[in-house]
């Protein structure tokens, strides 16, 4: 009994000792040492709960239909002032354009006159770029006010910028930071709130285009860290002067935005930008910037600043609060102890199970969380913490299963088909399975030409066309129910109706030889492929009776299947060279099909005599 009780308490220690453990590295270097990891579930967060749109945003895409629809082919200041002048009829409130026109700056020319005006008509931010050396100050500096105590970030100072020519700021109603500064991993989770070039302080583009959707009242800044006061909404930002935004889905940047080319043809009612603050860029490579966000890999810049304004608009700032890391830390400790204790109580089978139900929990509570505060928590590494104290208390808990898993252990080793490896889990006392006599239908295949291609190829570049090419081939024989047997050199024998039942199981090889000679055909044309000449795949079929069961002996096994029928579909498989074909089907498999496969002539097959082959080709 004593001993039993000690056993019985030794994981409980095991468990509270890892949840402490858990909770100090959760608390102290979670921060550094889950970074990446965390903002990935971030970046899943926002896309799985999307934030709020405001309707006061509309974007408008110079895009490839745009440039098209131009008479020389090539978006033009001519057109962007057609644009913005278009908006001005229409009433927009502001217009946030992400293009830089630091270049031809005479301004006498007339695309520039045309532009000025356009700008001069409607409060248009027009933004700038980072550049040493470049203009100190861009114009017109937006209004800001500041409160103190303050501490201004050190990153907001920068020494110089790529603004638009000095006669369209003039004209524009205020200069923004338009560059985009993305995390470790190149993907633009946040902005820069300012950029401060001498004394004079520059909000980012998204930002300044929501505070004059706003009405353009001043902003306050303040606090240690800073905060900013925008209307009545106070935005705080994060210790590094970062605001943080959501990227819109897909679906919200397209119900958002139309093409220049519809703007200007007059197929977008003036409506759509009625009191709306309009942002301007473009999804092409040549005239903008394309980064990666949480939404897509290549999402136009133009799309980005939006976001940001619409964070601003809506209210809904994802944040990390500095008191978050201690509730998660006090959260994985609880967390833990509970799993602990259930990890002790129940089998393990039932303890992993209800940990992967702690797990979702958190990772749901996350979601609620963000979905009502917009506050961001680490469900990652309490996730982690939680593994960490099943495992630690449930080490003393796998004994019982240790046979169980020594026999898998030991047939893993051997390379047995699934099914017959999953006989051996559920029965670990049986032997080896016996022979057994069953219907069986062999498919196997061959790559043309392989002897010369291995000749031509790297060993190193040979066995990466093969790795492809068998991991999708072999996909396919298990997607139509069949098992792979081997795989020797190019060739692959894969048997179907075995070991299990399959229903219509030579309909089934039928279908998977022709899924397999529409996939070859594409493959072949793939980039790798198709210029070191990869050859067609020949596929064999035939059905019969077959020995199936494990044959040699000492420590490796083979699950095979013997007879005349498999050993026909090899010689079936070498027929396509003769007959032209890609798909040889034998004659038992043309009947038991019981589809009208097309003839191709009797045929002497080596150790078979005289037939009659059958193909699926027209």
């Amino acid at each position: 009994m004593k001993s039993f009780r000690l056993s019985r308490i030794r994981p409980i220690f095991a468990g509270a000792a890892a949840s402490l453990l858990s909770a100090f590295l959760l608390f102290f270097h979670a921060g550094s040492a889950l970074e990446t990891q965390r903002e990935l579930f971030f970046d899943s967060l926002t896309q799985w709960v999307p934030a709020p749109q405001s309707d006061q945003i509309a974007v408008i895409d110079v895009d490839r239909k745009s440039v098209q629809q131009t008479s020389a082919k090539n978006w033009g200041r001519s057109e962007t002032a057609d644009l913005i002048s278009r908006l001005t009829k229409a009433r927009a409130k502001a217009v946030a354009v992400d293009f830089i026109f630091s270049t031809a700056c005479d301004p006498a020319e007339q695309s520039n006159v045309a532009l000025a005006q356009a700008i001069s008509g409607v409060p248009v931010v027009l933004g700038f770029l980072i550049a040493d050396g470049g203009p100190e100050h861009p114009v017109p500096v937006p209004p800001v006010a500041v409160r103190k105590p303050i501490t201004i970030p050190e990153l907001w100072f920068i020494n110089g910028a790529e603004a638009s020519c000095g006669f369209l700021q003039k004209a524009s109603r205020s200069a923004a930071a338009a560059f985009l500064v993305g995390d470790e991993d190149a993907r633009i989770r946040r902005v820069q709130a300012f950029s401060i070039i001498g004394n004079d302080p520059y909000p980012a583009l998204g930002l300044e285009a929501a505070r004059l959707a706003e009405g353009g009242r001043t902003p306050i800044l303040g606090g240690q860290p800073a905060w900013l006061k925008l209307e009545s909404r106070l935005i705080e930002l994060d210790e590094d002067g970062s605001l943080r935004f959501a990227a819109s889905p897909i679906a919200a940047i397209e119900a958002r935005t139309v093409s220049a080319g519809d703007v200007l043809s007059g197929n977008v009612p003036d409506e759509r930008f009625k009191g709306k603050t309009v942002f301007i860029g473009s999804s092409l490579p040549n005239l903008g910037g394309l980064r990666s966000t949480a939404s897509m890999p290549l999402e136009p810049s133009v799309q980005i600043h939006a976001d940001i304004a619409n964070a601003v608009l809506t209210g809904f700032i994802p944040e990390r609060l500095a008191q978050l890391p201690l509730f998660e830390a006090v959260l994985a400790l609880i967390g833990g102890l509970l799993v602990a204790l259930v990890a002790t109580r129940l089998r393990p089978v039932t303890s992993a199970l209800l940990g992967i139900l702690a797990i979702s929990a958190t990772i749901g509570a996350a979601a609620a969380i963000y979905a009502g505060t917009a506050l961001l928590v680490d469900a990652v590494s309490i996730s982690l913490a939680l593994v960490f104290v099943l495992i630690a208390t449930s080490t003393l808990q796998f004994a019982r299963v240790r046979r169980a898993e020594s026999a898998a252990r030991s047939k893993f080793s051997q390379y047995l088909p699934q099914s017959v490896v999953a006989r051996y889990i559920d029965n670990p006392d049986d032997d080896r399975v016996a022979g057994e006599e069953r219907p069986v239908t062999a498919l196997f295949t061959d790559i043309e030409g392989f002897s010369t291609l291995s000749q031509k190829l790297a060993p190193r570049d040979l066995v990466t066309l093969l790795d492809i090419y068998y991991a999708e081939v072999n996909g396919l024989v298990a997607q139509y129910g069949g098992m792979v047997d081997k795989v020797v050199g190019d060739a692959v024998h894969a048997f179907f109706n075995a070991p299990e039942d399959l229903d219509d199981h030579v309909n089934k090889a039928i279908d998977c030889a022709e899924a397999i000679r529409a996939l070859t055909e594409e493959m072949r044309r793939r980039p790798g492929f198709i210029e070191h000449q990869f050859g067609r795949t020949r596929i064999g079929i035939e059905t019969g009776i077959a020995v199936l069961g494990e044959v040699g002996a000492g420590g490796k096994l083979d699950y095979t299947a013997h007879g005349d029928a498999i050993n026909l579909a090899a010689r079936l498989q070498e027929a396509n060279k003769f007959l032209g074909t890609a798909i040889c089907v034998g004659p038992e498999a043309s009947v038991q099909s019981g589809r009208n496969l097309r003839s191709v002539g009797m045929h002497e097959i080596r150790g078979f005599g005289e037939m009659e082959l059958f193909t699926t080709e027209a």
